[in-house]
């Protein structure tokens, strides 16, 4: 029995997990929305959710006092390791003028990430979708229109499929939000 354990094993050991764990923010705060399983990107939300606000505390202090800022700035790069994602989410760098990640959320007590269902079988096919439908979903990452086909791969795919997306903030630029449509194709 696992009386008084957190978390998911996840079929790895420590290591793995906290190097997955890192490696799904990291690419999360990078492209905005990624696919992954439901079962890692609940296991990844709550790390993601205390880096955006470990960011937040430290953009209050940016001003005021500089080595609070800095303290802020090394813990995140230490849960991290990607100095370029780090700069991303504090508005460092080549993000200076639009904002980092955490001046999105700074209005946001909360729940800077979602989690949307794609499947609930193990073959990809969309809820409320006919089998003999492939289904296919368009949405933007980084200006690309790009599309997935929700085909489950039969031998070792028990997992379903989710989008792990960042809430979108409050600024102007991200009120004009793109919206994932799925759209069903005949095979």
């Amino acid at each position: 029995m696992r009386h008084g354990m957190r978390g998911r094993h996840l079929s790895r050991t420590a290591a793995h997990r906290k190097a997955l764990r890192q490696n799904i923010t990291n690419s999360l705060f990078t492209y905005g929305r990624i696919i992954t399983t439901l079962e890692k990107a609940k296991e990844t939300r709550s790390f993601a959710e205390k880096i955006i606000t470990i960011a937040k505390k430290g953009l209050l202090k940016k001003d005021t006092d500089k080595p609070g800022y800095v303290h802020y700035y090394r813990q995140a790069l230490t849960r991290l390791r990607n100095a370029d994602v780090v700069k991303k989410l504090f508005g460092e760098g080549q993000w200076r003028e639009a904002g980092g990640l955490a001046q999105r959320f700074m209005n946001r007590n909360g729940g800077y990430t979602r989690i949307l269902k794609l499947s609930g079988t193990r073959l990809g096919v969309l809820s409320g979708s006919s089998i003999g439908k492939v289904p296919e979903l368009e949405y933007k990452m980084d200006g690309r229109d790009r599309k997935l086909k929700m085909i489950g791969r039969r031998l070792n795919d028990n997992a379903s499929r989710v989008i792990f997306e960042l809430v979108e903030g409050t600024t102007a630029k991200t009120q004009q939000a793109e919206e994932v449509k799925p759209k069903v194709t005949t095979a």
